[in-house]
């Protein structure tokens, strides 16, 4: 069938992008006429896949200017292109994988097209901005609302939607085996922005460095908090480096003893779920529902308050210290996620199209 995933971009290097075009090649490789559509370009493109079994469109060929009155003729021409490419073939399936998407979605015909809208932050998180406002504008009369977790859904559902469906991200990869890896480091994988926590992680590592010479923390990505970052509180710390986004998290998370996830706000992290899949012990935040279902606290990783560097520091030690802590916690979460391979999310995706075709 016909399969239109749509995104606010789809050529940035980051975790919602990585999600689409994971999800498109899986799509694709089962058969489906898959095209992905950004609406704005980046000024970087990444190439996820060196052979798509996708199709990529951009429907813009510069960003949206931030003046109200010039956004009206481009927002016109967004409108436009999208729903030419609706019109093009038969009618399907459209996946909003963002609201602002959705947004755009909302203003084409949509003739015999079925609609999944996509929320990959959490029921807290927008309920606590303007989310759950707009949500209610574009997603509650959808054919299903897909949230990343049970908990998620159910909140949704008690305000009346009544379409929800829970439907994790795929793994963009599954390791044949286990990490072995011997280094002593620690892993910050995500962006640098105040809602990630990484100013938590670096208080922790203040507190844990003295204490565990030879360890180092090794901060990857980029963001709005990355200069302070660099030249205020990690320029003092022993051990801290950092590093410009990965395009292989896979290789990166292989050779770490342990995966750092400080944020104050998430949905279902892609990094938590993946360094899972790759057996290496985790120290998450208690920061969502999704980061709740990811870990059993002291089975499948370990649990922090949210925005407590001593209570991060403390967990971090505890898998510093123990190399037998650390192979249990790991090989006990690359189980726990086994669900979320590639196919056997793409198996419920096509059930879910089936029930919203009906």
């Amino acid at each position: 069938m016909r399969i239109i995933i749509m995104a606010n971009n789809v050529q940035e290097l980051g975790g919602a992008q990585r999600v689409v075009h994971v999800l498109a090649q899986g799509l694709g490789g089962r058969g489906h006429d898959v095209t992905i559509v950004g609406i704005t370009p980046h000024a970087a493109p990444h190439r996820y896949q060196a052979n798509p079994s996708y199709r990529e469109v951009t429907l813009l060929d510069r960003p949206y200017p931030k003046s109200s009155v010039a956004r009206a003729p481009i927002e016109s021409v967004a409108t436009s292109r999208l729903q030419a490419l609706l019109d093009e073939g038969p009618p399907g399936v459209v996946i909003t994988a963002q609201l602002w998407a959705m947004e755009h979605l909302e203003r084409c015909r949509r003739d015999g097209w079925a609609v999944v809208g996509q929320y990959h932050s959490s029921y807290e998180a927008a309920a606590a901005g303007r989310d759950l406002a707009r949500a209610k504008v574009v997603y509650r009369d959808v054919d299903a609302f897909a949230l990343l977790c049970d908990e998620d859904a159910a909140a949704f559902r008690a305000l009346g939607f009544w379409n929800t469906v829970t439907m994790p991200n795929p793994l963009a990869y599954w390791p044949d085996e286990a990490s072995r890896s011997g280094e002593q480091s620690v892993t910050y994988l995500g962006r640098f922005s105040p809602e990630k926590g990484p100013r938590f992680l670096l208080e922790a590592w203040g507190l844990l460095a003295p204490a565990h010479p030879g360890w180092r923390l090794d901060m990857i990505g980029s963001g709005p908090l990355e200069g302070e970052l660099r030249t205020g509180l990690g320029a003092d710390l022993e051990g801290v480096t950092f590093h410009p986004v990965t395009a292989e998290p896979m290789r990166v998370l292989m050779n770490t003893a342990i995966l750092a996830l400080p944020s104050l706000t998430e949905g279902f992290p892609l990094a938590l779920a993946e360094a899972m899949a790759c057996g290496v012990a985790c120290v998450a935040s208690d920061c969502s529902s999704g980061v709740l279902a990811l870990v059993d606290d002291g089975r499948t990783g370990l649990i922090v308050r949210r925005g407590d560097a001593a209570h991060l520091a403390d967990q971090l030690a505890r898998l510093m210290e123990s190399a037998d802590l650390r192979k249990r916690l790991g090989l006990a979460a690359r189980q726990s996620v086994e669900g979320l391979q590639l196919r056997a999310v793409i198996d419920r995706w096509e059930a879910l199209f089936v029930d919203v075709l009906r």
